[in-house]
């Protein structure tokens, strides 16, 4: 357990006592699922989260609970002998024993990356820094946990920027006006990779012309039709945070774009789901890999590079878009 202080106090506003604010995390201090439960942390998921972004939360706490304990996993297709080893984690931002922040990640042994799923802090509590120094505490406890981690990948949704500013200024022409949902998921889009670069992540990007490189995940369903696995695919890029102590990655951007997506999107994603059904689900395995090696294959000619930086649009877009005083979480 940490024990952080909020000088902010009980909710936003009050400067007039420090809260104590303490870290747990799964299997080391929540031991069980009513434990777990009863922190409030899944409620504060459903809360912070869109139906169509959160896992079920059943899987959430068969996963850091049960399945991803660290111990490797086996099962075979057509006689073929397979394996996985993850580690998932929820580690949960408390006030006086309730989830007011979250963090969920997984680690890959094979390839040594950790892969950040969700995170999020309650309304009330963000600002004064509290949500960054979270982040970076959960950080610091993962590498006491997983001494021989590399750093951490994460998906971000790619947002359209010239979309992005039609939205912004028909904003500042109107003064203000209630935001359409497909408006507010555009704009939670560049807040969210912006967030990430002032935590120091990068972007996987052509290193030449600095544009993001896209990928594609797999449909999350296996049960769905074959026929419909194409239709539920997501577009991500992917970002990129190095550990401290580790050396510098820019040399070596290519081996480090292969090994993340073939750990989200094979190590972590579809071995989990076959698992459950190796023989049932054969033919997924078969879609998922075929998949990964096309969004390899797409980037096998370019040379890829980690963009450190904003784009030189987006900060001035940051600015508009703060002066418009509009609470949108992310």
């Amino acid at each position: 357990m940490r024990v952080l202080n909020d000088r902010r106090g009980a909710a936003a506003g009050e400067v007039t006592r420090l809260a104590t604010l303490d870290i747990v995390v799964t299997r080391h201090d929540v031991l069980d699922e009513a434990s777990f439960r009863g922190t409030g942390v899944l409620d504060l998921y459903e809360e912070l989260f869109p139906a169509n972004e959160r896992d079920s939360a059943d899987d959430i706490v068969r996963w850091v609970l049960s399945d991803d304990v660290g111990e490797r996993r086996h099962f075979a297709i057509d006689g073929h002998a397979m394996s996985y080893r993850l580690d998932s984690r929820c580690f949960i931002l408390r006030a006086a024993g309730r989830a007011i922040g979250f963090g969920f990640f997984t680690y890959d042994h094979a390839s040594r990356l950790i892969c950040c799923n969700h995170v999020g802090v309650g309304k009330a509590w963000r600002g004064g820094g509290l949500s960054r120094a979270f982040y970076r505490e959960m950080v610091d406890m993962l590498d006491e946990l997983f001494p021989r981690n590399i750093g951490v990948v994460l998906e971000v949704e790619p947002f359209d920027r010239d979309r992005l500013k039609t939205i912004i200024a028909d904003l500042e022409r109107s003064g203000g006006r209630q935001l359409a949902a497909h408006e507010q998921a555009e704009i939670r889009k560049f807040l969210r990779v912006t967030w990430y670069h002032r935590l120091g992540y990068c972007v996987f990007c052509e290193a030449d012309t600095k544009r993001p490189l896209l990928c594609r995940s797999p449909c999350l369903d296996p049960s769905l039709l074959p026929s419909d696995w194409t239709g539920a695919e997501e577009h991500y890029w992917l970002m990129w945070q190095a550990r401290i102590d580790a050396p510098s990655a820019a040399i070596r951007a290519s081996g480090l774009w292969q090994q993340a997506v073939a750990a989200i999107y094979l190590e972590i994603l579809a071995k989990s789901l076959l698992a459950a059904d190796p023989q049932g689900r054969r033919d997924y395995w078969d879609y998922a890999t075929a998949l990964v090696a096309q969004t390899l294959r797409r980037a096998a000619t370019t040379e890829v590079g980690l963009a450190y930086r904003r784009s030189p649009d987006d900060s001035p877009l940051l600015s508009r878009w703060r002066r418009l005083a509009i609470d949108l979480p992310i």
